[in-house]
């Protein structure tokens, strides 16, 4: 059975709360901007609401990785992981730049999906 595109935005924002987590805490700057970040997207509601439920119920970094990106890979190509790619650096940017707990995640976002898809 095919995955839907809500479960991938879904993912999507559960990989958000890890990379904004992933320095030890999620700052105030970062909420506002993933708000910000993922206004223009159809599933902007999805993306959010993932990311609040993982702030509200203090999900690992590593549980909120892993499930991500076995979503994405899931779910297969898709055109949209650049963009994806790009959102994360501008919320790990957010405060104090990218920080190497930051950066290793979106590195191996990228790294993971070229390797498997």
């Amino acid at each position: 059975m095919a995955m839907d595109k809500e479960e991938l935005f879904k993912a999507f924002g559960g990989l958000l709360y890890a990379v904004a987590s992933s320095d030890g805490s999620i700052q105030q700057e970062e909420k506002a901007l993933l708000t910000q970040l993922v206004a223009h997207h159809k599933y902007a509601f999805d993306i959010i609401a993932t990311f609040k439920s993982h702030v509200n119920t203090e999900h690992s970094v590593e549980e909120a990785y892993t499930n991500a990106i076995n979503t994405f890979k899931a779910y297969g190509y898709f055109e949209g992981y650049g963009e994806f790619k790009l959102i994360m650096e501008e919320l790990a940017i957010a405060c104090n730049g990218i920080s190497k707990e930051e950066k290793y995640l979106i590195d191996n976002f990228i790294k993971e999906l070229q390797e498997y898809l």
